[in-house]
C-alpha cells in the first residue's frame, strides 16, 4: 500500500533528542532501569542528574529519563532548556500532567510552543473547556500538517461548545494536499454522527468507503470509516448496509479483527454502540488516525507523541494502548508492552490478539515457562483461534519441542479454510516440525501442499530443495529450487549459504565458495555461515582462510552452541579429514540446520517468530 510521506507537525530538535536512539535488548534494558534507579539516588548534582537523563533517553528508557529529569528539576526549575528537554520526555513517557505542568511555562517559548500549546489545549479539552482549548490551538502560520492536525482537534472543540454548523464547516475549508481528504471526511463522519446528524455521517462515511483509492492513501482511516459506518446503520436498523460496509473494510484486511467482532455482534442482533461517544474520544482519535499514519520509520517518535496526547483524553481505547504496545515492542521495551496490552478490556475486539502478544512478549524476555503456559491458556480460551494455535506452536518449535508444535499446527491446519492461498504457512511451518522430529514423509508432503498453495515462496524452495539435495534425492529440481529461492532472495544470506553448501555436499567446492563467499558478505558475524565458508576453503585448498573462518564462528553472534563450538575447535587443530562430503553433514541428518530453518520461519511470516535468534545443532 502506498504510504504518504507526511511532514512532522514538532519540529524541534529537543523532540528528537527526547525519543530517537535504538533501546537496548530487552534484558539489557532491564538492567539499565535498575541501574538508573539505583543511581537516581546517588545523583547529587544538577549536570549529574541532566547527563544522567541525557544518556536514559539515548537508550530509549524514557521511564529513568524522566525520573532524573524530576531530579534535575528539583535543583533548577528555572532553566528553558532543562524544563523544554523534560516536557518532551514527559509527554512521551506518557506522564501527561507533569507534562502540561512545564508547558504552561513554555506556551511561548521559541523552541517548544507548538507542543507546549496542543498539549495546554488537550488538557483544556479534557476537562472540557472548549474555548480555553481552541485558544490554544489556534497556532500561527502552521504547516500543512500542523493546520490538519489543529484544525480536525478545533473541530471537535467547536462541537464541544455547541457549535455543530461551526465544527462541520471548519473540516470543509482544511484544504491541502489531496491526501487531507479522508482523514477530513472520516472525521466529519464522526463529529455529525456524535452531533446527532446520521444523514451527513451517513454521506461522508460513505463516500470514504466506496474510494478505494482512500484505502491505499490511509488504510487506518477506510477501516476506521469502515467501521464507523457500520456501527451507524446498524443503530438504525439497516442492517444490510452495516454488513456491506463491514465486508468494504474485510475486502482489504480479511483478518482485521474489530471488523470480523463487529460483524459477529451485527449477526447476533446484539446492541451496538458507536464509533464515538464524545468530544474526547473524538480527539483522541484524531491523534490516532494521524499518528498511525506517520507510525514508522523516522516518523514512529512522533507518533509516540501523537498517541500519548490521545491517550491522556481516552485512556482505554484499545486501539491506542496496542498502537503503544507497538512501538514498546519495537523498541524492546517487553515489560511496557505486556502492560499496555494486560489494560485493553476484556470485553474489546483486540484483546484476543493482545493475550497472544504478550505470549510471545513473554517468549522475547526471556520467561519462556510463562510464555508457554500463557499461550496454552489461550488456546483454551480461543480453541477456534487459528492464531492461538500457531503462537502455541511458535514458541513450541522455538524451545525445540517440535512434537507437540506439530500437534499445535495439526489444530491450526484442521481449522483453515482448504486451498486458501495464505495457508502455505501452516504447512510449512508443520514440515519443519515433522522434519526435526524425523517425519520426512509427512515434512514432504506438507512442504509440497505449501508450494502447490503459494509456488514461489523462497523459504520452502530452499527447505524442500536444500532437503532433496541433502538426501541425495531429486538433485536437479532440488538445486533448481534453492536457485529460484536465491533468485527470489538474492540478499538472504541464509538462502545463499544454502546454495553454497549444497554445492558443497554435491563437492562442487569451488561454486561452494563463491556462493557462501556472497552470504558472508550479507552476514558476517553468523557463525553457521562462517564455518561453512571455513570447510569451502579446506577443501579447495585455502587452509589458512579456512581456519580464519572457523575462528570467526566461534565468536560469531549468537553464540554457537557447546557442540558446534567443539566441532570448531576439532576443526581448527586438526582441519578437515579427507573423507566423504556426507560425513560432514549434521550428525542428526536434518535437512536443515535448525539456526536455518528458524530464521526461515521467521521470514516466512510478518510477524517474526519467537525462534528466529535462536540457534540450535
Amino acid at each position: 500500500m502506498q504510504t504518504l510521506r507526511f511532514l512532522t507537525l514538532l519540529t524541534a530538535t529537543a523532540l528528537v533528542a527526547a525519543m530517537a536512539a535504538p533501546a537496548a535488548r530487552a534484558a539489557g534494558a532491564a538492567g539499565d532501569r535498575a541501574k538508573a534507579k539505583s543511581a537516581l539516588a546517588q545523583a547529587q548534582s544538577l549536570s549529574g542528574a541532566y547527563l544522567a537523563a541525557k544518556s536514559a533517553q539515548r537508550d530509549g528508557d524514557l521511564e529513568a529519563a524522566t525520573d532524573f529529569f524530576a531530579q534535575a528539576l528539583s535543583m533548577d526549575p528555572t532553566s528553558d532548556l532543562l524544563q523544554q528537554d523534560a516536557m518532551f520526555a514527559f509527554l512521551a513517557d506518557g506522564r501527561f500532567k507533569d507534562g502540561v505542568d512545564i508547558a504552561a511555562k513554555l506556551r511561548d517559548a521559541p523552541e517548544a510552543s507548538k507542543v507546549a500549546r496542543i498539549a495546554l489545549g488537550i488538557d483544556a479539552l479534557s476537562k472540557g473547556d472548549f474555548d480555553a482549548a481552541i485558544a490554544e490551538f489556534d497556532l500561527p502560520k502552521p504547516s500543512d500538517l500542523d493546520a490538519l492536525l489543529i484544525g480536525q482537534l478545533i473541530a471537535w472543540s467547536e462541537l464541544g461548545a455547541g457549535r455543530t454548523d461551526s465544527a462541520l464547516s471548519r473540516l470543509d475549508t482544511l484544504t491541502g494536499a489531496p491526501w487531507f481528504a479522508i482523514f477530513n471526511d472520516y472525521q466529519k463522519g464522526l463529529i455529525a454522527d456524535v452531533a446527532g446528524r446520521p444523514d451527513v455521517a451517513r454521506t461522508v462515511l460513505r463516500k470514504v468507503v466506496d474510494d478505494e483509492e482512500s484505502a491505499r492513501t490511509s488504510p487506518d482511516a477506510y477501516l476506521a470509516a469502515a467501521e464507523a459506518l457500520a456501527r451507524l446503520e446498524t443503530r438504525v436498523s439497516n442492517t444490510d448496509a452495516a454488513l456491506q460496509a463491514i465486508e468494504a473494510g474485510l475486502k482489504l484486511v480479511p483478518t482485521y479483527d474489530p471488523l470480523l467482532h463487529l460483524k459477529e455482534r451485527v449477526e447476533k442482533g446484539e446492541t451496538i454502540e458507536p464509533a464515538v461517544a464524545s468530544v474526547q474520544e473524538g480527539a483522541a482519535e484524531t491523534l490516532y488516525i494521524l499518528g498511525q499514519a506517520i507510525n514508522r520509520g523516522d516518523g514512529q517518535q512522533v507518533a509516540l507523541l501523537y498517541f500519548q496526547l490521545a491517550r491522556a483524553v481516552a485512556p482505554r481505547n484499545p486501539a491506542l494502548l496496542t498502537a503503544l504496545a507497538g512501538i514498546a515492542e519495537r523498541s524492546e521495551r517487553l515489560d511496557l508492552a505486556i502492560s499496555y496490552y494486560r489494560e485493553i478490556p476484556e470485553n474489546s475486539a483486540y484483546r484476543r490478539t493482545a493475550e497472544l502478544q504478550i505470549g510471545l512478549d513473554l517468549w522475547y524476555a526471556e520467561r519462556k515457562d510463562e510464555a508457554k503456559a500463557h499461550l496454552t491458556r489461550a488456546v483454551r480460551d480461543y480453541p477456534d483461534d487459528i492464531k492461538a494455535h500457531t503462537a502455541l506452536a511458535d514458541v513450541l518449535a522455538a524451545d525445540k519441542e517440535f512434537e507437540e508444535a506439530a500437534e499445535a499446527l495439526d489444530k491450526a491446519v484442521a481449522l483453515s479454510e482448504p486451498g486458501k492461498t495464505a495457508n502455505w504457512n501452516l504447512y510449512y511451518q508443520r514440515g519443519i516440525a515433522f522434519e526435526r522430529t524425523k517425519q520426512w514423509d509427512k515434512a514432504e508432503a506438507d512442504f509440497k501442499t505449501a508450494l502447490a498453495l503459494s509456488p514461489n515462496q523462497p523459504q520452502v524452495l530452499n527447505y524442500l530443495g536444500y532437503s532433496w539435495v541433502d538426501m541425495n534425492e531429486n538433485l536437479k529440481e532440488g538445486l533448481d529450487m534453492i536457485k529460484k529461492a536465491v533468485e527470489l532472495r538474492p540478499n538472504d544470506g541464509y538462502i545463499i549459504d544454502s546454495l553454497g553448501w549444497a554445492y558443497f555436499r554435491l563437492g562442487r567446492f569451488e561454486e561452494a565458495v563463491e556462493q557462501l563467499e556472497r552470504a558472508v558478505l550479507i552476514t558476517p558475524m553468523d557463525p553457521t555461515i562462517n564455518d561453512h565458508l571455513g570447510d569451502a576453503y579446506w577443501r579447495v585448498g585455502r587452509t589458512r582462510e579456512a581456519r580464519f573462518q572457523w575462528e570467526r564462528a566461534l565468536v560469531g553472534e549468537p553464540k554457537p552452541e557447546q557442540a558446534a563450538a567443539q566441532a570448531l575447535r576439532a576443526k581448527l587443530a586438526r582441519g578437515l579429514d579427507p573423507a566423504d562430503v556426507k560425513a560432514e553433514a549434521p550428525a542428526d541428518g536434518a535437512a536443515m540446520d535448525a539456526e536455518r530453518a528458524a530464521r526461515n520461519n521467521a521470514a516466512s511470516d510478518p510477524v517474526e517468530a519467537p525462534g528466529s535468534d535462536t540457534k540450535a545443532d
